[in-house]
């Protein structure tokens, strides 16, 4: 045993990986130095450390290693060395309080602690938590958390939790505006979840060890790898993933109510009984997480025909019914993501972001907007993709997705809440708003402008959490500049409605590189995987 020290407070933020030069602050001092509990260095054989009595401060309770035996671990007892990672409850409360409600995949929070959770998933944890507490040295953790996979894969530690761990790094990663390392990371995932066989039914049986609760949390990674992997190769312009080509029988989670209050009195549903759903007379009722899955499977016969010219009109006439079919085989009481209490179905909400979204991927390229794309337009490609209805209606269908998802922006009671996924879908409602603005010399309608305001709105909110946040904030300030120049409108006319609705006048396209448009790829697409 050592001693365990609290968590000091910083003398200066770092929030992410853009703010690289921001000195480092005491608490990466504290955990970073040689003896730090998280840090590399730090983990050495329990005999070989100073034995004295833990002393816990009030923000930490601390946890005991994991043995060899508990769920998930499967690091050989030779190679297992007495860690310890002090769970500090403020940032394990702020992750389930936001993150985990856009990506519920680890058990209830009050059941986190009968876990037993290894270090490298506890930091992880602590790394999102970070985010939304004001007060933690993120740009630390994010680097322990890295060390601590890697040594865990390299040390053998092949079971479910460094998947989640993984999973969950990767979203953080994402949201870090870091795509490189998050692609990174969750293509380790995605590998090592294929490879134990997370994807099989089996697997939550024999790994949940008669645990309702282990059991659908096991079921829930897999399907949140599966929706993860879809959305991030629609962000890389890929026409496949990898979890969508792996022929599953894992069933279908269950609603978000019964996974916490711990009430499984039925039997988990199957994808064959939801895609037999249309032609039975039998009420089955399938979770908002089903619909949510079925929407990335949409999304996913969607990117292999996305960059395709010379397309039959029936394939894109096939996914633009599966889009519009999609809300009416909703469940009674889901036909809204909210209910009418006011309470925000997140995994509905994502469903409906993710619907909207592949309808603007699809329409938006053939549509007559494409012409009219704010910022940097001569670096695009030269043609757009030729259209199957008239390119006006092409650009009706995506001007409408657009309102949709832009629309799903104000539900939530809190924008810390939704994924940061969602931003990405923010950005590209926004371009083919803009578009729509910059086409029609009537200019720059009220209902875009609100509905721009909104986005811009919740972007603002977030920006001191996500990287991701401002960048996005930042562009689409850039384009809606763009836009109103185009409609000869003075920028000094509108500063005061601008400024009060969260767009910030002092920022130009000219300020911004290519490389932050990341929306200009959205017509180049490479094969997949």
């Amino acid at each position: 045993m050592h001693t365990s020290t609290g968590r000091g407070e910083p003398e200066q933020i770092v929030w992410d990986s853009t703010d690289r030069q921001t000195p480092l602050t005491n608490f990466q001092h504290q955990i970073e130095s040689d003896r730090s509990h998280w840090g590399r260095q730090g983990f050495t054989p329990a005999l070989e450390r100073e034995q004295q009595p833990v002393q816990p401060s009030d923000n930490f309770t601390p946890i005991r290693e994991q043995r060899p035996d508990e769920p998930g671990n499967d690091i050989p007892p030779s190679s297992l060395e007495e860690e310890i990672v002090e769970d500090d409850q403020l940032l394990i409360n702020l992750f389930y309080t936001t993150f985990h409600f856009a990506h519920p995949f680890l058990v209830p929070r009050g059941l986190y602690f009968s876990q037993n959770y290894p270090p490298f998933l506890r930091v992880v944890v602590h790394l999102i938590g970070c985010h939304f507490s004001g007060t933690a040295c993120s740009e630390t953790l994010e680097g322990i958390s890295s060390r601590l996979i890697e040594r865990a894969r390299s040390g053998g530690n092949c079971g479910f939790v460094l998947v989640q761990a993984m999973l969950l790094l990767s979203i953080a990663l994402h949201a870090r505006n870091d795509s490189d390392k998050s692609v990174s990371m969750l293509s380790k995932a995605v590998s090592l979840a294929i490879e134990i066989g997370l994807h099989r039914k089996d697997y939550a049986f024999i790994y949940g060890k008669g645990s309702p609760v282990l059991e659908e949390s096991l079921r829930r990674t897999w399907w949140e790898l599966y929706v993860t992997d879809g959305f991030m190769a629609a962000l890389q312009q890929r026409t496949s993933f990898r979890c969508y080509a792996v022929e599953t029988d894992m069933p279908l989670p269950c609603d978000e109510s019964m996974y916490v209050e711990g009430s499984f009195i039925m039997q988990p549903k199957t994808l064959s009984q939801f895609d037999g759903r249309i032609y039975t007379e039998d009420e089955l009722r399938f979770s908002s997480f089903a619909y949510r899955i079925e929407a990335v499977r949409i999304l996913a016969r969607a990117l292999a025909i996305a960059g395709i010219h010379d397309i039959h009109r029936d394939q894109i006439q096939a996914i633009d019914n599966a889009l519009a079919a999609w809300p009416h085989y909703l469940d009674l009481g889901k036909a809204e993501p909210i209910d009418t209490s006011g309470e925000v179905d997140n995994m509905l909400l994502q469903a409906h972001m993710l619907i909207q979204y592949t309808t603007m991927i699809i329409h938006f390229p053939r549509s007559d907007l494409i012409d009219a794309a704010p910022a940097t337009a001569s670096d695009m490609p030269a043609s757009s993709l030729l259209p199957i209805y008239s390119r006006s209606m092409h650009g009706v269908k995506a001007v409408e997705a657009s309102k949709r998802l832009g629309n799903l922006a104000a539900l939530q009671d809190s924008a810390k809440k939704y994924s940061p996924f969602f931003l990405n879908g923010l950005l590209l409602s926004s371009v083919v708003q803009l578009s729509a603005c910059s086409l029609r010399p009537s200019g720059f309608q009220q209902h875009y402008r609100d509905r721009l305001c909104l986005s811009t709105g919740l972007l603002k909110t977030l920006s001191p959490v996500w990287a991701l946040a401002r960048s996005t904030w930042a562009t689409i300030n850039a384009m809606t500049l763009e836009a109103l120049a185009k409609n000869n409108e003075l920028i000094s006319g509108q500063t005061k409605s601008l400024d009060d609705s969260a767009i910030d006048v002092g920022v130009s396209a000219a300020e911004l590189s290519v490389t932050d448009l990341s929306w200009m790829g959205l017509l180049t697409w490479e094969p997949g995987e």
